[in-house]
């Protein structure tokens, strides 16, 4: 039994864990949301209700339209301030008598997206019964204005018509609801020249449009009325229909909306496009191409030359137009004409052309594509079709032929170009000889080649060959002197390769000349006196460079000459260091005058015999002498020393024969701590207890100031090195005691 209890209910919980994982099949309803959009997009699910809601005020309708493969749409009318009406298979409206939210019920047999277009408080409010009179002052209804041609319209898109927003609350956006009874009037202010579009966008009827112009003393209907179908919507238009009306005169537009019908419903947008007289494409890149974008009318002036067609093709619509051009500073004005849709002309350029400009006219919108095609030959010139009557002749205006490579031109035949002439400039020395041929790439059929070989002295043709196709080649050659030279490309009979009116558009005939060239005979290099002018500037060029290289020897021999005064200024000044240490002790100097002093010292000391030297400095010194070379030292007054507590010295050395290198002198401390060497004046290099000096020679005399930094009580001084590549070394005999060291 209690088996049977627990298989029971194992059955039952089985079941009802399948119920609830089986879906059902009936209709479900998804979460509702509130409809803000004019246009939307919903995607929808086979046999499920979507619901979207629309708020909307008192006395007010609302116009749905909408387009799908197999769905539906349905607004509850039970409430009885609700009134639905269909029209036609996908179009409702709904009149509501009180402020609601009406529920919108959406569904479909299958998964589909669906295109909805609502129109939500359409009422009269901004609408006229009666057509105001040109002097009555009424307020204007909002429209959006496009202040430029690209912000409302997107030509990368089929047609040209202005673009708006999906929002509600788009101000290009009008409503109403008209009576076959009463009329209904829109006012829209403008200036001369301005354009009104206006686009349907749905209507439950047919319904008219009529378009008055009005200034503040007379009105005038415009032409073409705009009607809509009945039961008609944007939806699933490729492109939408607009009208146009152009302004007469500063005023304003009077839109007049009628039906034959009982009663229509009806949404429309309504743009409004500024006259812009002038759209410069003065300095823009015409050779890669501009779009002209417009309403109405308006004048492109643009920068043009000579060797430019202008190709002008119409997008979007027929467009009329003219070109002028600025010639010696008048315009010539060009034939109308009218572009269709998808089509192109060439206009050729006159002579001399500097400016041109483009007229659109009497057309509602355009789209065009600008663009400047040249047609130079080489170096961007048109090559003329004669020879310059001599050498004198300015010849700039003939392109010249590069002898190492190809040129490329045409035979332009819309502007009956049949010869082009070309410059051919050959580099040399008098009396050379070259040979230049040229051969043409391209269709040769009924051309012909000639050259001349021109007298670069009286301009007359010394020779020339004229050529014509062999076969399927066409070439010419030539010997040629140095200088300027011509070539002719033309055809053989002008005539009957220009049967046409001059500026057609027919095909051009183009090529490529092929150069070679070859040296004959190098002639003889030319030698030219100096002028006048050479010979006076070469030589005071000559005296300037002489003097500018003097100037270094002069300022040597000036200084050797204040040094050897010096010198002799310090031979006289017997015991200088003594004079430096009186002039310390009476204040008359400086530690910083003294150190200068001395250093200068050191250099005039150099330059005298070696026995003034020693009697220069003064007496108290300890001095060696050997058959080669001769070693003396001073004690200095240790307040003239650069670093504190260090003890100077002045060394001097003389080389008496033989030449030493590698020579150093060494500072020994007999006894206690050793010395090391801080400072060296003159700059010598040095190292621990050792000064290392330069390569000294016979008669070589030096003067060192060393400050030695140690506590021993004396130093011993030996000079080291080679002499004549053998090893020397010579030492003083006695010690040089710090405690004798003036102080």
């Amino acid at each position: 039994m209690g088996w049977t209890s627990r298989r029971t209910r194992a059955v039952f919980l089985t079941a009802l864990m399948m119920l609830v994982l089986t879906p059902t099949s009936g209709a479900q309803s998804e979460a509702n949301s509130v409809l803000d959009e004019r246009m939307s997009i919903i995607d929808l699910s086979p046999n499920q209700d979507t619901t979207v809601q629309v708020e909307t005020g008192a006395n007010t309708s609302v116009l749905l339209s909408w387009s799908c493969g197999a769905c539906t749409v349905f607004v509850d009318d039970t409430p009885t301030h609700i009134t639905t009406t269909d029209h036609g298979a996908s179009m409702l409206s709904v009149h509501v008598e009180e402020s609601e939210i009406l529920d919108i019920n959406l569904s479909s047999t299958s998964a589909e997206s669906m295109t909805l277009m609502m129109l939500r408080n359409i009422n009269n409010d901004e609408l006229y019964a009666l057509r105001p009179s040109p002097e009555t002052a009424v307020v204007s209804a909002q429209l959006r204005t496009c202040l430029k041609p690209t912000d409302c319209i997107d030509s990368t898109t089929e047609g040209l018509t202005s673009q708006s927003s999906d929002t509600v609350g788009e101000i290009a956006l009008h409503t109403g609801e008209v009576h076959v009874s009463e009329d209904q009037h829109l006012v829209f202010n403008a200036s001369q020249g301005d354009t009104l579009e206006w686009q349907w966008l749905t209507t439950t009827h047919a319904v008219q449009l009529q378009i008055y112009h009005q200034t503040s003393t007379e009105e005038v209907l415009l032409n073409d009325p705009h009607a809509s179908n009945s039961m008609f919507s944007q939806i699933g238009q490729t492109t939408a229909t607009a009208a146009y009306w152009t302004a007469p005169d500063d005023g304003r537009f009077v839109a007049r909306i009628s039906t034959d019908d009982a009663h229509a419903i009806w949404g429309a947008l309504a743009f409004m496009h500024p006259h812009r007289p002038v759209d410069s494409l003065v300095g823009l890149n015409l050779t890669e191409g501009v779009q002209v974008l417009g309403h109405a009318n308006t004048t492109s002036p643009f920068d043009w030359s000579e060797v430019e067609a202008l190709k002008v093709e119409a997008n979007g619509g027929d467009v009329e137009i003219s070109v002028d051009q600025l010639l010696d500073g008048a315009w010539v004005e060009g034939a109308p004409s009218i572009l269709q849709d998808g089509d192109s002309i060439t206009v050729f350029p006159y002579p001399d052309v500097s400016v041109g400009r483009l007229h659109v006219v009497n057309t509602s919108v355009f789209s065009l594509n600008v663009n400047l095609e040249g047609f130079s030959d080489a170096d961007g010139l048109e090559a003329p079709s004669y020879l310059p009557q001599n050498l004198e002749t300015e010849n700039a205006s003939w392109p010249v032929m590069n002898l190492s490579a190809a040129a490329s031109g045409e035979l332009t035949l819309a502007v009956h170009d049949t010869t082009d002439t070309y410059r051919i400039v050959v580099n040399g020395w008098e009396d050379s000889i070259h040979f230049v041929q040229f051969v043409v790439d391209g269709e040769i059929d009924g051309l012909e080649l000639q050259l001349w070989d021109i007298d670069q002295t009286t301009s007359e043709t010394l020779a020339t060959d004229i050529t014509r196709p062999i076969g399927d080649q066409l070439k010419i050659g030539l010997q040629v002197g140095r200088g300027t030279h011509y070539l002719q490309i033309r055809f053989q009979n002008a005539s009957e390769a220009t049967p046409h009116l001059w500026g057609e558009d027919v095909e051009p005939r183009s090529y490529v000349l092929q150069p070679s060239y070859s040296l004959i005979d190098e002639g003889e290099e030319p030698w030219f006196p100096p002028s006048d002018d050479a010979v006076y500037w070469g030589n005071i060029a000559r005296w300037f460079m002489g003097i500018l290289f003097l100037l270094p020897v002069l300022y040597l021999g000036v200084h050797v000459q204040r040094s050897r005064s010096y010198a002799a200024s310090v031979a006289e000044k017997k015991q200088r260091l003594a004079w430096y240490t009186s002039r310390l002790d009476s204040g008359e100097s400086n530690v910083k005058q003294a150190r200068t002093d001395m250093a200068k010292a050191l250099h005039a000391v150099a330059q005298l015999a070696w026995q003034d030297g020693l009697e220069a400095w003064g007496p108290k010194r300890l001095e060696h002498r050997t058959e080669d070379v001769a070693l003396a030292v001073w004690s200095v007054d240790e307040r003239l020393a650069n670093r504190e507590g260090a003890w100077p010295i002045v060394v001097g050395v003389h080389v008496i024969n033989g030449t030493w290198d590698l020579a150093a002198l060494r500072f020994d401390a007999p006894e206690g701590e050793p010395y090391e060497v801080v400072h060296v004046e003159p700059r010598f290099l040095f190292q621990g207890e050792e000064v290392f000096l330069d390569t000294m020679g016979p008669g070589h005399r030096t003067y060192l100031l060393v400050e030695l930094s140690g506590t021993a009580a004396q130093v011993d001084l030996e000079l080291n090195g080679r002499m004549d590549g053998e090893p020397f070394a010579a030492r003083i005999p006695e010690s040089l005691v710090r405690s004798e060291s003036t102080s």
